[in-house]
């Protein structure tokens, strides 16, 4: 019986540990802490700042709006995120944002650099251009599936 109850416990923290794992890693992914294997503790980090958390919001959108989508003429939230991170985000930090796993973020990061009139690190755009990554494009009261490739090459207009 002691055996059994050892085990179990033996489980539990051993889950704990992986889930602890996968949430750092998640963190890292999100850029919400550096990827750093000196971290202390696999304790939850709050977001730094303002642009951690724009671009938190974004890797968990699914789609690319416009920013009317119904007839409402209602601003979507997610262009209003786009809209903020166009404005707070730095040349350098956009450039890094199009290589995020998430390939919201990575478009909705061409588009800023785009309507900033910034520099483009070329290497990252044709990755962009390279990239076949399925995604939705809600347009009006369409949904179209595209990829990233298509997203990047439409008209830049086509998001207002």
């Amino acid at each position: 019986m002691l055996s059994l109850i050892s085990i179990i416990i033996a489980l539990g923290i051993k889950s704990m540990g992986i889930s602890a794992k996968d949430y750092h890693e998640f963190r890292v992914m999100v850029h919400a802490i550096p990827p750093s294997p000196y971290v202390p503790t696999l304790m939850p980090i709050a977001l730094d700042n303002r642009l951690d958390s724009l671009v938190f919001d974004l890797s968990q959108a699914t789609a690319v709006k416009q920013m009317f989508i119904n007839i409402n003429d209602s601003v979507t939230p997610q262009f209003e995120i786009f809209q903020e991170l166009q404005m707070i985000a730095s040349e350098e930090e956009l450039n890094e944002l199009m290589n995020h796993t998430s390939p919201v973020v990575k478009i909705y990061a061409y588009r800023a650099l785009i309507v900033n009139d910034m520099s483009m690190n070329c290497d990252y755009e044709f990755a962009l251009l390279e990239d076949t990554t399925c995604i939705d494009f809600y347009a009006g009261n369409e949904i179209l599936n595209t990829t990233v490739k298509d997203m990047v090459q439409m008209d830049l207009y086509s998001l207002d």
